[in-house]
């Protein structure tokens, strides 16, 4: 610099102003022309409903929200931004914008590169995507942002119908397997009632199982009974005796109720605690069965609901537009600051040049 500034054009004021006053103004005038135009738009992509996960959540499954949270949510910001920036899009907006007019690969190549410079797709604060483009043309501009959000639509809704697609045949997979688990569960369950002749399984198994408890436990509490009188009285004793014979009336009713045959109005109660718990788990099962196919079905439902929502997937927050402040050329400006730097650095190295260049 100190080469540059000590020569004889430089050395001249008069020269060296004119020289930077030329180029200043030179750089001024590119700072405002060609003239640029900025068009933006601001998108809000949404979460679309995810059926299972949003089922198994703390709304729909309690406990196994976990589970939701390890089958996904929507995407982040970053995903939606990353698929703006995709190739896919930039040639659905190529399409749109040309979309009859027939060219070569090395045309094509030449417009996704000048495409590409024109076009800047930011993230900013609240997950909303950011798309400017400027050029000389305003039309241009805003026709360019109008495809590029017409473009992420489009990629948004294949990406939603494509996930829903895998969901669809995990779910009728499932459900499949679900229905063939309840119908087993079903006619398990309709043949132990038809085998052991219970109309109402639960009530009579808990009738039957209620009455010999009792039984038994009057037969307890008389034994204890009849030794507490006999440590009174002998066996001759009326006392003695009648306590003996509600025993054995006890006992022979327990016996009849135990020995009773299935074919004389019920079954055996001896066998009621075994049964009662084959039913529990039938039961079980049924329910079980009964609760997978709901959840399976409800999560069909959901993924139709997903396809039909397909398209409702960004919310245009700004519309595409064309900004009315004037746009500056950044590269103009930057020149302009320099020069004016390098100017105010060569006065001020003339006036007061090194000491060892004085003189």
């Amino acid at each position: 610099m100190a080469g540059v500034f000590d020569t004889a054009w430089f050395r001249r004021p008069a020269r060296r102003r004119l020289t930077f006053c030329v180029i200043a103004l030179i750089l001024a005038v590119l700072c405002v022309w060609p003239r640029h135009y900025l068009a933006r738009a601001d998108l809000l992509p949404q979460d679309s409903p995810n059926g299972l996960s949003a089922l198994l959540g703390p709304g729909g499954g309690g406990g196994l929200a976990g589970l939701g949270a390890l089958l996904g949510n929507h995407q982040s910001i970053e995903a939606d931004l990353t698929m703006a920036r995709s190739y896919v899009v930039l040639r659905d907006v190529i399409a749109r914008l040309r979309p009859s007019s027939p060219r070569g690969a090395s045309e094509a190549r030449r417009a996704e590169i000048g495409l590409r410079r024109k076009v800047d797709i930011a993230a900013i604060r609240g997950s909303i995507l950011q798309i400017t483009v400027r050029d000389a043309d305003p039309v241009f501009a805003k026709a360019v942002v109008t495809a590029y959000v017409g473009a992420i639509q489009g990629s948004l809704t294949r990406l939603s119908l494509h996930q829903a697609a895998q969901k669809r045949a995990v779910a009728t997979n499932r459900l499949s397997e679900a229905s063939t688990q309840l119908a087993s569960a079903q006619a398990a369950l309709t043949r132990f009632r038809a085998e052991n002749k219970l109309a109402l399984p639960e009530a009579q198994l808990g009738a039957g199982v209620s009455e010999l408890a009792a039984l038994q436990g009057r037969l307890q509490a008389k034994l204890v009974e009849l030794r507490t009188v006999r440590q009174f009285a002998t066996d001759a004793n009326v006392r003695v005796q009648a306590v003996a014979a509600e025993i054995a009336g006890l006992q022979s009713q327990i016996a009849a109720a135990q020995t009773a045959s299935r074919g004389q109005g019920g079954p055996n109660l001896a066998a009621m605690a075994l049964q009662s718990a084959q039913y529990l788990n039938l039961y079980r099962d049924e329910k079980f069965a009964e609760a997978l196919y709901a959840i399976y079905t409800r999560f069909l439902e959901e993924v139709t609901t997903d396809e039909l929502s397909a398209n409702a997937n960004i919310d245009v927050i700004e519309p595409p537009y064309v900004d009315p402040a004037r746009q500056f050329n950044a590269w103009a400006v930057g020149l302009l600051i320099l020069t004016l730097v390098l100017a105010f650095a060569a006065e001020y190295y003339i006036a007061r040049p090194p000491v060892g260049r004085r003189g």
